[in-house]
């Protein structure tokens, strides 16, 4: 008996410490994050913002646009970035409201993947296509070549044949 109440004892205890340290790791994420420096909150919003496509310009970043409607979005981001607001869930805000257009650069998934993969294609795609036709013009002058030394060689009497011959033996002894 006695050993069934310090082992129930324990249990007890260990199920106290394991709550214990629940409770204190929820308690520390519950805390809010350290306080960023005013010079940190900038550099966040400038990089959040470069992500985003003026609405009014269309051609610039938000961070490059004087336009209000871009300082007004400016502040909206630095007011998130104040209240401990993710990168991601910034955007997520901005593209809930317009839609995906306001990113600069597309989604790296379904019809954006298609946007991102496309120039690795075409770059492989021109590199296979020089490289058939290097191989195809190797082919076709080798075998040119070879069909116009056969027609020489056809054309050649049965002298110049031998004169040849007689100055390739002569060469060959030469060396």
């Amino acid at each position: 008996m006695r050993v069934l109440n310090v082992s129930r004892r324990n249990g007890i205890r260990r199920l106290a410490c394991a709550l214990l340290a629940l409770g204190f790791a929820l308690w520390m994420a519950a805390l809010p994050a350290a306080a960023l420096t005013p010079e940190e909150v900038e550099q966040r919003v400038m990089t959040i913002t470069d992500g985003l496509r003026c609405p009014t310009c269309q051609a610039i970043s938000v961070k490059d646009s004087e336009a209000s409607f871009s300082t007004e979005i400016r502040d909206k981001v630095r007011r998130m970035v104040e209240e401990g607001q993710t990168d991601d869930q910034i955007k997520a805000y901005f593209v809930t409201r317009y839609g995906e257009w306001i990113l600069r650069a597309p989604p790296k998934r379904g019809l954006g993947l298609v946007v991102w993969a496309l120039p690795g294609v075409a770059v492989a795609g021109a590199g296979g296509a020089i490289a058939w036709s290097i191989l195809r013009g190797r082919r076709g002058r080798a075998a040119r070549s070879e069909a116009a030394a056969g027609a020489a060689s056809s054309a050649l009497t049965t002298e110049q044949r031998e004169r040849i011959q007689a100055d390739l033996k002569r060469y060959e002894e030469e060396d």
